[in-house]
């Protein structure tokens, strides 16, 4: 099975993103509607984050290259604390905000930045891992499983579109 992670990151990191900047205009404008996008995103975020994080811990158990895998381990610890403060923050907006319709307070969009800011971070150090230190990547025929069962793969999408 190829690794799933890296097809799963880029939502949690979008929503978590998406999340912040209209509870912070929902609050500035006092608009409902991007009060309510802000929560239901937020609610996709830590789907996809918890989603990530799993696919993430099933990818680490495949990673064969031994001087990565402290980075990656760090990466993998980061990723769970970061769906639990997602998952702190998506009950807190739901308890004190969501069910009384109210704009999110200071405190909420302070805690909301920095979750947002350790979602960049977690998504710059996965790519900082991959581009400068190839974790979970390799030369061809070096990967997780054998070439031949991945160009399997590619050969039925690129046969199927020749069609």
């Amino acid at each position: 099975m190829p690794p799933l992670h890296p097809a799963l990151v880029h939502f949690p990191i979008a929503l978590v993103s998406f999340s912040f900047i209209t509870d912070l205009l929902g609050r500035l404008f006092n608009r409902s509607s991007l009060r309510a996008a802000a929560f239901w995103t937020l609610i996709g975020a830590l789907i996809g984050g918890a989603c990530a994080a799993v696919a993430g811990y099933y990818d680490m158990t495949r990673d064969t290259l031994g001087e990565t895998y402290k980075y990656v381990d760090f990466h993998q610890d980061m990723g769970w604390i970061l769906v639990g403060a997602v998952a702190v923050l998506t009950l807190w907006r739901w308890l004190v905000y969501a069910r009384r319709e109210r704009p999110p307070g200071m405190i909420y969009l302070i805690a909301a930045l920095l979750v947002l800011g350790l979602t960049l971070f977690q998504g710059w150090f996965g790519g900082e891992m991959v581009y400068s230190q190839g974790a979970g990547v390799a030369a061809a025929g070096k990967g997780t499983e054998p070439a031949t069962n991945g160009k399997q793969r590619l050969d039925k999408v690129t046969r199927s579109e020749e069609k």
